[in-house]
């Protein structure tokens, strides 16, 4: 057993951390250059890691295409090194007004949890890693195998950035990702996105119209808030009909009008793609009270569709989307996007995570059969197929035995429907340093880490990289 002391390292980490936490490493298309990829938020966030690294000494270090960057130490010419995989991009803040602190101004709080984007996905455990791997060389440890430190900056968008890793560094075979909470995950569903598009156009002269309805601005966060105008409703009768909805629902909301047009805003419960069963969508809560009034046309179809068939149904057994089996378990489904303008196209985007019973063509075909109205579906290239490493492993037993040696339990082991990095590699896992008993705050307003998982996190992350590196 290593005998490294975690706690010198504290005030430094904590300062590194509040340093990366301030960076608004969000993916802006608009302001992408050759320079910055991804924008220049994900691109300073990779900047801040390489100078922190060249500053403690780090000798192998580089980036790639400004996309990822690396910290290798070990062996040189090692045939079999293990990766680390983490990123430093985050999603983007659509919820400000449900945030007790600025997003990008970390505050630690009485309850000694450190608050900001990123915190709990990943930075905090992005700053424990870099830490993690900067003890084992203080403490000169003896290594069988290189270590790979990657840093992506497009995990919550593309992947793009370890594509062209790979592409110029090569594979890796064995390694995992600390992202997220402690379940050692031997197994993650598919990705599948589907744009959904259709005539939007109120063609009828129905005097109920809707005018908008926007929800979403990402596919793999559930959305908080949806908006919608219509036209035709007399606000006196609205009015006590949404505030006795929303209390009924345990949601939050207002309404506004302007001439003849009201406005409804819906707030929900953000929350990651993956468990859209933890969160309220805005979108479909606000959908299903529309469907009290007399819509006509594509505007009828689209309330009914995300407001009755999508509505409350994260595991697309109501409409009949989802698909089971014993290995992957259910498919769940993120109504990620909508956006309905009387005057252009629709659009919904669906995020499926996906068991091995899902057929991505047969959905399609599936839902088009079910919904004629819809003008056609899309999916998107970048989606990813399942992964199983399977329990028996030798990677996760070793990975579980240099858990057990610092908490002295097994971990919980099971199936993801999030996506890490560790996929990225055929013996990759997902393991994480949040305690599973804590809940996730990922793409959550007023996300946070506990200050207090510092020093086991550290200690777990020693241990596990240790056992892989040198009994691999």
């Amino acid at each position: 057993m290593n005998t490294i002391q975690t706690q010198p390292y504290y005030e430094d980490w904590l300062k590194d951390l509040k340093n990366l936490l301030t960076i608004p490493s969000v993916r802006d298309d608009v302001l992408s250059s050759i320079d910055a990829p991804y924008g220049p938020g994900p691109k300073a966030a990779l900047d801040f890691m390489m100078s922190i690294a060249e500053r403690d000494g780090f000798k192998n270090i580089g980036t790639v295409g400004n996309r990822a960057g690396f910290i290798y130490i070990g062996p040189d010419n090692d045939t079999q090194p293990i990766g680390v995989i983490v990123h430093v991009d985050v999603v983007p803040v659509n919820d400000h007004d449900q945030w007790q602190t600025e997003p990008f101004t970390p505050t630690v709080k009485t309850d000694n949890h450190i608050y900001a984007r990123g915190a709990d996905d990943m930075k905090s455990a992005v700053m424990l890693t870099y830490y993690a791997i900067k003890a084992i060389q203080d403490a000169k440890i003896p290594l069988k195998h290189q270590i790979w430190f990657i840093i992506g900056t497009d995990e919550e968008s593309e992947w793009a950035d370890m594509h062209q890793y790979f592409s110029e560094e090569g594979p890796l075979h064995y390694g995992f990702s600390p992202d997220g909470s402690a379940n050692l995950s031997y197994g993650e569903k598919g990705i599948s996105q589907l744009d959904l598009f259709f005539d939007s156009s109120n063609s009828d002269d129905n005097p109920v119209q809707l005018l908008n309805f926007h929800s979403g601005t990402t596919t793999n966060v559930l959305p908080g808030f949806a908006t919608a105008t219509v036209a035709g409703i007399d606000v006196a009768t609205l009015q006590p009909l949404y505030n006795h909805y929303l209390k009924e629902s345990n949601l939050s909301g207002d309404i506004s009008v302007v001439d003849d047009f009201v406005t409804l805003n819906l707030q929900g419960i953000a929350t990651h793609a993956a468990r859209p069963e933890t969160g309220k969508n805005a979108a479909t809560f606000l959908a299903h009270f529309l469907n009290n009034f007399d819509f006509s046309g594509n505007a009828a179809k689209f309330l009914q569709f995300i407001g009755q068939t999508l509505h409350e149904d994260p595991f697309g057994e109501k409409s009949g989307y989802g698909k089971a089996e014993p290995k992957l378990g259910k498919t769940s489904q993120n109504i990620g996007i909508t956006d309905f303008v009387s005057t252009k196209i629709g659009h919904i985007n669906l995020n499926f995570r996906y068991s091995l019973a899902f057929d991505e063509t047969k959905t399609i075909e599936q839902i088009l059969h079910h919904e004629p109205w819809l003008s056609k579906i899309t999916r998107d290239p970048a989606g990813l197929t399942p992964h199983y490493v399977g329990q028996d492993n030798k990677l996760v037993t070793l990975l579980a035995q240099a858990y057990q040696s610092i908490t002295g339990e097994l971990p919980t082991q099971g199936v993801n429907g999030g996506a890490s990095f560790g996929r990225l590699m055929p013996n990759g896992v997902g393991f994480g340093i949040i305690p599973t008993s804590e809940p996730s705050l990922a793409h959550q307003a007023n996300e946070s880490f506990n200050l207090d998982n510092y020093d086991t996190g550290m200690r777990l992350l020693i241990a596990e990289i240790l056992a892989l590196t040198n009994n691999l």
